[in-house]
């Protein structure tokens, strides 16, 4: 079991329980997992056994993990006016965009007394490490400007401490350069404008530091109220200028200025950085060293974080490309170095020189010295180490009973099995985050449960069976009906359509009649035609008679004329010529007379005739309009007659068609009759096997 132990060390990362979901990706991430505890609904941190890498943070894409500087209490106390002054890590030039001299414009408008730049400190560091590898001319030197990997040696690898140099970070000594020699801000606060949350705890260690305050939270205070570093005015530092010290940010900026004084010193430095690395490194190194297979480097320029201090954990530079942050960095370096080389070889000496004179000015021996503390004791009172039977008692809780059971698969945050084992055992986590463990008790809940599911299982399919066979039943027998339905409605179906094609033999044999009746009526109609034409002739014959008949009255008035002539000249001639001669005469006036009488009444007659044949033709004119309609009645009929056939021959096509799919019909609800009476049996069937089963 763990033992508590009341915290030492500065919390620098705080978990937010509501935003945690206990996906692990802290401890796969974290080079000390056991600072990380899994045991509970989150995974919870414990800062005595962490290194403040800030490796979690980045990780977490719920935003669980945060780090802690003091950006609120440096804001805090500079509004109430307290006396404040500040150091800026060279780190500012990738983090604002070239703009860290206006960082400064824009820290002086806060109420900042002065700024001074870590990069001097960086020359003073470099300085006081050429001293003591000089004076102690040791195995091998471990740069230790970065405070995550001191914290990682003092806790987990205290054997490495010997070679940390013993010298302090650039930032604690610009700080301590600044309480000796610029004795106008002895009471002045001194704020660390930083890339790392872990340099508090280089504070506290060294006592010197009052506020640690990222670039993140700057960065985000800034864009919260709108503010454009740019904007404010460039302001230089309160202290000469470094050289090219200012790259000790980047990965071998220790290296590239410790070259100023010797130029093969990159074949006698390890540059190493990345968590990826660098621990792995650290945790192997004091084996190699006893194995004589180490030191092979001097110095060994070492960095927690992949780009250096550039993308430290109190940055946003975390996400973006190596060149892209290295670039302003390196165009600081430029002109940071020729300050000091403007001109030939004589003024370059001359500025190394006068770089030289500064910094002897600012150094002084012991004043930037540094010791370290052997926090082991921390790691082994909160972590314990099982032996092999506890750690196989481990792998049986876990239900890891055999060597394919080792899986090694990281899904629980830590590198091995065994890891896992050991924070079980230390009570950092538990075996419900095992894929292994959960997998085999599933199955086992599974197979427990399985006889009363499958009981469950019988006892409800039966009673749906049950309900199913009712149903079934109900179905046979309302399918049977159905069928008797169809095939008596079949039957009916069969007699309408034998009706339907007698209606279409009548209707073929009325178009037949309604043709040879119109073929009649055409024939009618032109002889009714000519009948009027014929009266029309007659009439015009009659009116040539009447004409006559007037011609003969004619004649009889001047044979009767005549007649009188003769009777005169017969009384002329006397009386036995005159006689003879006056009977003639009379006999002619007598026939005039008579024909006269006849012509007047055959003329009268043949008026008469007249009238009727008018009257016969305007009566046949008439007709003929009337059989001239009847004739187009009966074409009329004629055409739907036509119209009629062809719908009942398409009716008589789609009776066919209706008695083919009936008789597919028939044939359907036949079979569907059998398989209703084959699935109640199958049914009855499966309830008795059922049955049988349950009883096994």
């Amino acid at each position: 079991m763990r033992m508590e132990i009341v915290s030492t060390l500065r919390p620098i990362i705080k978990v937010l329980e509501d935003k945690c979901v206990n996906c692990h990706r802290c401890i796969a991430v974290c080079p000390a997992k056991m600072c990380n505890d899994g045991s509970g609904k989150i995974v919870d941190h414990h800062s005595d056994l962490c290194v403040g890498c800030g490796e979690c943070i980045t990780a977490c894409t719920h935003g669980a993990r945060i780090g802690l500087d003091d950006f609120d209490g440096f804001m805090s106390d500079l509004k109430k006016g307290v006396p404040m002054i500040a150091i800026v890590a060279p780190a500012s030039a990738a983090s604002f965009k070239g703009h860290y001299l206006n960082l400064n414009g824009y820290l002086k408008s806060l109420g900042v007394k002065a700024l001074f730049d870590v990069s001097l400190g960086a020359e003073l560091t470099v300085k006081s490490y050429i001293e003591y590898m000089k004076k102690a001319k040791p195995k091998t030197v471990i740069a230790q400007p970065c405070p995550t990997l001191v914290s990682f040696i003092e806790m987990y690898r205290p054997e490495l401490i010997p070679y940390l140099a013993p010298a302090d970070s650039p930032m604690m000594h610009t700080m301590k350069m600044i309480r000796r020699f610029y004795t106008e801000y002895q009471n002045h606060r001194i704020a660390v404008i930083s890339p790392c949350y872990s340099k508090r705890r280089e504070f506290d260690a060294c006592k010197l530091g009052d506020y640690n305050v990222t670039f993140r939270s700057l960065e985000d205070y800034m864009d919260a109220q709108g503010i454009d570093v740019a904007r404010y005015p460039e302001v230089e530092y309160d202290n000469p200028p470094a050289e090219r010290a200012v790259l000790f940010s980047s990965p071998g900026g220790l290296m590239r200025t410790v070259q100023r004084y010797d130029q093969d010193v990159m074949s006698r430095t390890r540059k190493i950085e990345g968590v990826n690395e660098v621990y792995h490194y650290f945790a192997h190194l004091s084996r190699a060293i006893e194995t004589g297979n180490a030191p092979v480097y001097q110095l060994i320029d070492c960095l927690n974080c992949s780009m250096g201090c550039n993308g430290g954990p109190g940055t946003r530079n975390r996400t973006k490309h190596l060149d892209d942050v290295e670039f302003l960095v390196e165009k600081r370096q430029k002109a940071a170095r020729a300050k000091y080389q403007k001109g030939g070889r004589i003024r370059q000496r001359l500025g190394k020189k006068k770089l030289e004179k500064m910094l002897n000015k600012y150094w002084a021996p012991d004043l930037y010295s540094r010791g370290y503390v052997d926090r082991s004791a921390v790691f082994k009172g909160l972590v314990h180490e099982p032996n092999q039977q506890q750690v196989e008692e481990i792998y049986i809780r876990l239900h890891k009973t055999d060597a394919s059971h080792i899986l090694n698969c990281g899904a629980c945050g830590y590198r091995s099995c065994e890891q896992m084992a050991v924070a079980i055992f230390n009570d950092l986590n538990k075996p419900e985050n095992c894929v292994h463990y959960m997998e085999v008790v599933a199955a086992e809940q599974s197979e427990s449960s399985t006889r009363q599911r499958l009981n469950a299982v019988y006892d409800h399919t039966l009673e749906e069976l049950h309900k199913n066979l009712e149903g079934i039943s109900s179905l046979s027998v309302n399918i049977t009906e159905t069928a008797n339905y169809v095939f008596s409605s079949t039957a009916r179906i069969e007699k309408m359509v034998e009706g339907t094609e007698g209606i279409h033999s009548t209707l073929e044999k009325n178009a037949e009649t309604v043709l040879k009746l119109n073929e009649s009526s055409q024939d009618g109609k032109t002889r009714f035609h000519r009948i009027a034409e014929l009266i029309g002739d007659v009439s015009v014959q009659a009116d040539e008679l009447i004409d006559a008949c007037s011609v003969i009255g004619d004649i009889a008035d001047q044979t009767s004329i005549l007649g009188m002539n003769a009777a005169i000249e017969a009384a002329h001639a006397g009386e036995a010529v005159g006689k003879g001669f006056a009977v003639v005469a009379g006999e002619i006036r007598k026939l005039a007379d008579n024909s006269g009488k006849q012509a007047v009444e055959i003329q009268n007659s043949l008026k008469s005739i007249k009238t009727l044949i008018e009257n016969s033709k305007h009566s046949s004119i008439q007709a003929e309009s009337q059989f001239n309609a009847i004739v187009e009645m009966i074409n009329l009929v004629k055409n739907e007659e036509i119209r009629i056939k062809g719908a009942m021959e398409e009716q008589t096509a789609g009776s066919a068609q209706v008695m083919s799919s009936l008789q597919e019909i028939n044939k359907l609800i036949s079979r569907v009759k059998n398989e209703s009476s084959s699935l109640r049996e199958s049914g009855e069937s499966i309830i008795s096997d059922i049955s049988a089963l349950k009883a096994i």
